[in-house]
């Protein structure tokens, strides 16, 4: 796939997400984080946020997570970190105590994740944004003309923009775009769900980024696998059969699932197929 650098296609990413009692904000950005950082040119990433909650919650979340990622993408690029879903890593990443330099920026790392957990989870408890914290980004003010969850404009955010040339990382390496969205809902019109919001992301998308290949996945599925991107553009780039490939589609695979897991949950013999397949292809 990297003899194809220059060709690769720009990608559009849809997470949707729908109640931040449910689906709590922090769990959300883990996953939108997982997949700012995947292995893929940052210029041709673009990551939206459908937030069917129009929870201003889920907006504070996001706006902190644009700032981490500033420090967490370098990071999982130097030290080629996976997966790339921070609360996943680090609960189960060992300490590289052997590496002083990657010892030095884990702690790190580490410690702005959790401050920034702690900030989000103490907002998601106490289910409203502090007047201090609504001050930081005018984002904010569109939730003062929202009558409730169902009832309220489209609220549009671009907290990334990966067009401007500021918008980089602490290594100085550009950013990928990344959105926040909350259509339009009224009370008089079917909003028809995740359907909906997919439509209304198709929209947008194409206004701000337009890739011609969409990735989606649930909230709370955060991807594994930095090289998830690349794997799915082998179907659709390969030179005799990718003309016939309009949709890829990878297994879930579950964590902390006993020996006694009756449904396969865990998929273990279908991803190490799928990986050593791609990996040989």
């Amino acid at each position: 796939m990297y003899r194809y650098e220059k060709a690769l296609p720009g990608i559009d990413i849809f997470v949707c997400t729908a109640d931040p009692v449910v689906e709590p904000p922090a769990l959300v950005i883990n996953t939108v984080l997982s997949v700012l950082a995947y292995d893929y040119p940052p210029q041709k990433l673009a990551v939206y946020l459908s937030d069917d909650g129009g929870s201003d919650l889920t907006f504070y979340a996001m706006l902190e997570a644009s700032r981490f990622a500033k420090t967490w993408l370098p990071f999982c690029k130097k030290f080629k970190v996976e997966p790339r879903s921070p609360e996943a890593y680090f609960r189960t990443a060992a300490e590289p105590h052997g590496d002083p330099v990657m010892a030095n920026d884990w702690s790190s790392v580490k410690k702005a994740y959790e401050n920034m957990k702690q900030r989000v989870e103490t907002v998601t408890k106490l289910g409203q944004i502090p007047e201090e914290i609504r001050k930081e980004h005018k984002g904010f003010s569109e939730w003062n003309l929202v009558a409730n969850r169902r009832d309220h404009q489209t609220i549009l955010q671009i907290l990334i923009d990966g067009k401007d040339p500021t918008a980089l990382d602490m290594e100085g390496q550009s950013l990928p775009t990344l959105v926040y969205l909350a259509r339009e809902k009224r009370p008089q019109y079917h909003h028809n769900f995740k359907a909906g919001a997919m439509n209304a992301l198709i929209r947008v998308s194409s206004r701000i980024s337009n890739g011609p290949i969409i990735l989606n996945l649930d909230c709370d599925m955060y991807s594994s696998d930095s090289e998830t991107v690349r794997d799915a553009l082998c179907f659709f780039m390969d030179e005799e059969k990718g003309h016939e490939v309009g949709y890829v589609q990878f297994p879930y695979t579950f964590e902390n699932l006993s020996k006694n897991d009756l449904y396969g949950g865990s998929l273990n013999v279908i991803m190490k197929v799928t990986t050593n397949q791609l990996t040989t292809s």
